[in-house]
């Protein structure tokens, strides 16, 4: 009786195993499945023939497996370029969920960014805020690949792009749907632009900033370059962690580094209430970075020249925006919603008839600077 119940309990103990057992030949199999995917990270998006071509980038692999990059395809639509990267990938499945930024080659984006952003709304994989950036003077393919190292591969590269964007403006501002909401909003945007460059470390190539791209009615129309971004941000709201270049007294070039702006724009009124003019205001601090004065009167003197030539470097560069913005005809800083929040009982001009009014408008501009050293214990 002993010998009989203890086998009964044990085929009762293996029938209650058996599920989970058998449940190990489907978990290896999910772990297969797994293993099949290709996690896409990075969007690019380039002009063809009568279509578009896709480009997709996956971020580094554990190990230190190197970054890939490389499934294109072209198709009449997105979605139909998409299709033939997924029929040539047939060993791989691709996963879109986890999309960080999307590339828009030079072409592409002359041609308009209407269909990407429309697909974007649509999409239930991208998500509204993702970010964007044009290629300047080349195609994202070639940028993907061509930054495709042992080590960092342009999903990488972008991120840490990113990051430095978001602390120097605080907020972010080239996303997809940012981007759409200006140009319903004025016909204009700004989209950070990106070329291909020399990194830092010798012999590798890198995604190089390249200033701003200037879109009208969803078209790539013009270039900010990038000596003069920190002057479109300024006139965004405000800006940090830009380097300016001055020349001090005995005319040697001198870096400093911007810790914060901030700016304010103001309607000028005719008596009739009719928009006259803008004054534009901005308050600036820098970092002198070095500086070979000596003596304590030498060093003030040192320190007043070089603030004055911070505030001509930044009122010059704030002055070369507005002035595209005047030969363009666009309100491509979002200048009048800042002057209905400035002033909402008088300012009824839409953005977009403040970008038609901007050549015959008076635009002054006043520019604050404050110097501090890098030994200087001050709080920023």
């Amino acid at each position: 009786m002993r010998k009989k119940g203890f086998r009964e309990f044990a085929l009762a103990l293996l029938l209650l195993l058996l599920p989970q057992l058998c449940g190990c030949a489907s978990l290896t199999g999910q772990r297969r499945e797994v293993e099949q995917l290709r996690i896409i990270q990075t969007v690019g998006v380039d002009y063809a023939p009568g279509g578009v071509r896709l480009t997709l980038a996956a971020a580094a692999g554990p190990e230190g497996e190197s970054p890939g990059a490389g499934l294109s395809g072209t198709g009449r639509t997105l979605s139909a370029a998409m299709e033939q990267i997924r029929e040539s990938s047939v060993e791989e499945e691709l996963f879109l969920g986890h999309v960080r930024a999307i590339l828009v080659g030079q072409e592409a984006a002359e041609h308009g960014l209407d269909d990407l952003l429309a697909a974007i709304s649509r999409s239930a994989d991208l998500r509204l805020d993702i970010p964007l950036y044009l290629v300047r003077g080349g195609t994202a393919e070639e940028l993907m690949n061509g930054t495709a190292g042992e080590k960092l591969g342009i999903t990488e590269i972008l991120q840490a792009a990113r990051l430095r964007e978001e602390r120097r403006r605080g907020e972010k501002r080239s996303t997809a749907d940012a981007v759409e909401r200006s140009l319903i909003r004025s016909g204009s945007a700004l989209v950070t632009a990106l070329r291909f460059g020399d990194a830092a470390e010798a012999g590798e190539k890198s995604a190089v900033p390249a200033g701003f791209g200037v879109l009208q009615d969803g078209k790539l129309c013009a270039w900010i370059e990038p000596e003069d971004a920190v002057g479109a941000e300024l006139l965004c709201g405000g800006t940090a962690s830009r380097e300016l270049s001055v020349l001090d007294l005995g005319g040697l070039p001198v870096s400093l580094e911007l810790e914060r702006g901030e700016s304010a724009v103001a309607p000028v009124w005719n008596t009739d209430g009719s928009l006259r003019g803008l004054d534009v205001t901005a308050k600036v601090r820098a970092c002198v970075l070095e500086t070979a004065a000596g003596s304590a009167d030498g060093l003030a003197r040192y320190d007043d020249y070089l603030t004055g030539q911070l505030e001509a470097a930044v009122s010059e560069r704030i002055g070369r925006v507005l002035q595209l913005a005047r030969q363009q005809e666009l309100d491509l800083a979002g200048l009048g919603g800042r002057l209905a929040r400035a002033d909402p009982k008088r300012y009824s001009v839409s953005d977009q008839q403040l970008g038609a009014l901007l050549p015959s408008l008076e635009i002054r501009i006043a520019v604050q600077g404050e110097l501090t050293h890098s030994y200087d214990a001050k709080d920023v």
